[in-house]
């Protein structure tokens, strides 16, 4: 089987550090609590007086499922280490009870913490699920991502940076000065928390980005064309469609993939972070973005056989995989 050495590379990951707590309701458009709108997929962000209410409110609309690390890139970054990646993560990290949970996930895995601070208090957000398995996602930065108005930190000469969002403005301004210092490949997950601040804002992260995943809605938010995409520097932008599976746009090309069956469906949280994972391993091991593809879905698939990062698949099952799709047969 193919080896997971990529030399002096390896992933460094830098979004938020949350600790995600996990309810479930009966149905997402019967909740009412202070004019939020609990859509289906989406993701707001407010205040941690705000948080603690919610949970208030969900404690007795619904049923408390568990708490696990979350933050859509540090997903990621878990997932690529449990592959049998090396990987680091770049970021904040409170001095709290949460904070020490969030790491200590990540480093069991094998993600390397040595650039994370800590400081303040850990970003914590209500995961809600309802009985069709939609869910919405309220989260709260807490006060850690502040310190990283400070954080300068180095980044090796061939590391694979990958970006999620941050929804502080020290957090903002933070990515904005560590892309300008990447010279190896930079991905893209903005979120619906950085596509709304529009193209403009966005312009130095996406102008350093190399791969944009994105969903539909997000597309939309952004503000783009596929073709002023290309012309900032993009050279895949990955379409993340659901259940309907994702679609690869090339400069010249444009390839479609159904999603792959999910034998269980028990959490769709994160899938679109392990679906990241899936094609960034894919493109580190030489396949082509549209290869990638294929691998992010399975990924994303498994995934959602349990809630959280619980229902990833591990190195043994994402390895039975990979060998199919580097032989050019689908797997």
């Amino acid at each position: 089987m193919e080896s997971f050495s990529l030399g002096r590379r390896r992933f460094a990951g830098t979004g938020a550090l949350n600790l995600d707590l996990f309810y479930e309701v009966s149905s997402l458009t019967e909740l009412r609590f202070k004019g939020l709108e609990f859509r289906p997929g989406g993701e707001v962000a407010g205040d941690r007086e705000t948080l603690y209410a919610l949970r208030d409110y969900l404690e007795s609309r619904g049923r408390f499922l568990g708490a696990s690390g979350g933050g859509s890139s540090a997903n990621t970054i878990w997932a690529l280490a449990r592959f049998g990646f090396e990987t680091a993560f770049i970021g904040a990290a409170g001095q709290d009870e949460e904070g020490e949970r969030v790491l200590a996930e990540l480093a069991e895995a094998g993600v390397d913490l040595s650039r994370v601070l800590i400081s303040g208090t850990t970003g914590l957000a209500l995961i809600v699920l309802d009985e069709k398995r939609d869910r919405f996602i309220f989260v709260s930065p807490g006060t850690a991502e502040k310190a990283l108005a400070d954080l300068e930190p180095a980044l090796g000469e061939e590391e694979w940076l990958h970006l999620s969002s941050l929804v502080s403005e020290e957090g903002f301004a933070f990515h904005q000065r560590l892309v300008r210092r990447a010279s190896g490949p930079v991905s893209l997950d903005p979120g619906e928390i950085y596509a709304a601040r529009g193209p403009k804002a966005l312009g130095p992260l996406l102008e350093k980005t190399s791969y944009l995943f994105v969903t539909e809605a997000e597309f939309k938010t952004l503000g783009l064309s596929v073709e002023e995409l290309f012309a900032r520097g993009i050279e895949a932008l990955f379409l993340k469609r659901g259940a309907r599976g994702a679609r690869v746009l090339l400069p010249g090309a444009s390839f479609e993939f159904p999603a792959e069956r999910a034998f269980r469906i028990v959490d769709n949280t994160g899938a679109g972070d392990f679906f990241d994972a899936g094609v960034l391993a894919g493109l580190a091991l030489g396949l082509r973005p549209e290869e990638a593809v294929r691998l992010g879905l399975k990924v994303a698939a498994a995934s959602l056989r349990d809630y959280g990062r619980r229902g990833c698949p591990a190195r043994e099952e994402f390895l039975n995989w990979v060998k199919p799709l580097k032989e050019g047969r689908i797997g």
